[in-house]
């Protein structure tokens, strides 16, 4: 009887060193025992090592083969690595032998996956780790799409007032988290820009305007796959408007700070595109955009015209002298413009109706300048006078260029006593 109980006292203490054994020994070593269990013993230099290679991150037992165990290590941002530690080497079949194992093994090979399986059970990890990016090869980035690849087509057109500059940068800038940078910058970062292009705006005390412009252009021309600046001309003092001019001053100004660009927009400010496939990249030839505005019920006024909004390359806008300096006041230089293009041989060309729509901005249509009286007659002769009026015979006093989050202005004096002497 008293045997009895001996053979059972000693089996039911075996069976709970038993258990205990297997609880708690996968913990000494920092493995969840709730995932694998498996002899540690050949193992124990390698997991060592291994821990203090990777601490404070979870690990687990992922599976066990005839060569080696495989751990796998997780951290807080959905990333998962990998961890083949072979078995220490035996002597004569022997799995306990670990002498020397330490100096001679070599640190474990990683690799990464993509996918982060939840519903394993693992340690908690006490610090985030953040996974390092991805090398590119050799850092070259694929070509960005001809037309843009994030284009929707028809758009709506927001005509609200934002309520100051600041709150347009907070949905923009970089300073709060947007992507554009200081001066109006842009530039696609999953690809390599197929034009860089300088967007130039004629300006005088348009400021409302200009909040709504910017809220829309900046979107849409992201959306297009742009390097790209936006540029705003800013005519100071009382003289005549001169939009021709200021545009020309733009064109040198911008390529002043940035000799690599090679496309031209130049754009009313209160003119918004509703469509985003009307292509502010580079044009195959001088390209006329605003096509279809609303205030003439989305038709061509005449066929001749150029206003609006106008694309060029680099070489035809320096090929025909850019814009005339002649216009003080409003009309006549887009049609002097037209003139310039045909004369040196160029075809003009449009995006159709569909694509090339506008809506004008109406609210706070400040017009600071009646029309130009003598226009006509310097129509008469745009052609003979191309060669030595535009950018050859260029003329301003530069005050200041301020690069804003948002928009670079370019501040100028513009006056007509300085084509008089």
């Amino acid at each position: 009887m008293k045997a009895g109980y001996s053979k059972m006292f000693y089996f039911m203490v075996g069976l709970i060193l038993a258990v205990v054994a297997f609880t708690y020994l996968p913990v000494i070593f920092g493995i969840s025992s709730t995932v694998k269990v498996v002899n540690l013993n050949v193992y124990s230099e390698k997991l060592r090592e291994m821990l203090k290679q990777y601490p404070k991150k979870t690990i687990e037992i992922d599976k066990e083969s005839d060569k080696g165990i495989t751990f796998r290590i997780h951290n807080n941002n959905s990333h998962v690595q990998t961890v083949n530690v072979e078995k220490n080497p035996t002597k004569g079949g022997s799995s306990d032998n670990t002498k020397n194992t330490r100096s001679k093994t070599p640190k474990p090979t990683v690799k990464k996956e993509k996918d982060f399986d939840e519903e394993k059970k693992v340690l908690p990890t006490d610090k985030p780790v953040t996974p390092a990016p991805t090398p590119k090869k050799n850092n070259v980035l694929p070509d960005c799409s001809d037309k843009g690849s994030k284009l929707v087509g028809p758009l709506f057109i927001d005509q609200s007032i934002p309520k100051d500059m600041e709150a347009v940068e907070k949905d923009l800038s970089v300073d709060f988290g947007g992507t554009v940078e200081k001066g109006g910058k842009w530039a696609p970062t999953t690809c390599k820009p197929k034009h860089k292009v300088a967007i130039i705006i004629p300006y005088r005390k348009r400021f409302e305007q200009l909040k709504i412009f910017l809220r829309h252009m900046h979107p849409f021309l992201q959306r297009q796959e742009l390097l790209y600046q936006i540029f705003v001309v800013e005519q100071l003092k009382n003289d005549p408007f001169n939009r021709a001019g200021l545009f020309n001053v733009g064109f040198v100004e911008s390529l002043k700070m940035n000799k690599g660009f090679d496309c031209f927009i130049f754009t009313d400010v209160d003119l918004l595109p509703e469509d985003d496939h009307n292509y502010y990249g580079c044009p195959t030839s001088p390209r006329h955009m605003s096509v279809a505005v609303d205030k003439f019920n989305y038709r061509l006024p005449y066929a001749t015209i150029f206003g609006g909004v106008g694309a060029f390359t680099k070489e035809d806008f320096q090929r025909i002298n850019g814009f005339s300096n002649m216009f003080w006041g409003w009309g006549g230089e887009d049609d002097d413009l037209y003139t310039r293009i045909t004369k040196v041989g160029f075809k003009l060309t449009r995006p159709s109706l569909k694509r090339g729509r506008y809506t004008m901005i109406r609210i706070h249509h400040f017009q600071s300048s009646k029309a130009d009286p003598n226009r006509m007659n310097l129509l008469r002769n745009s052609g003979q006078r191309m060669s030595a009026d535009g950018l050859n015979t260029l003329k301003y006093k530069l005050d200041k260029v301020d690069q804003q989050p948002l928009v670079t202005f370019v501040k100028i004096e513009l006056k007509r006593s300085m084509y008089s002497k």
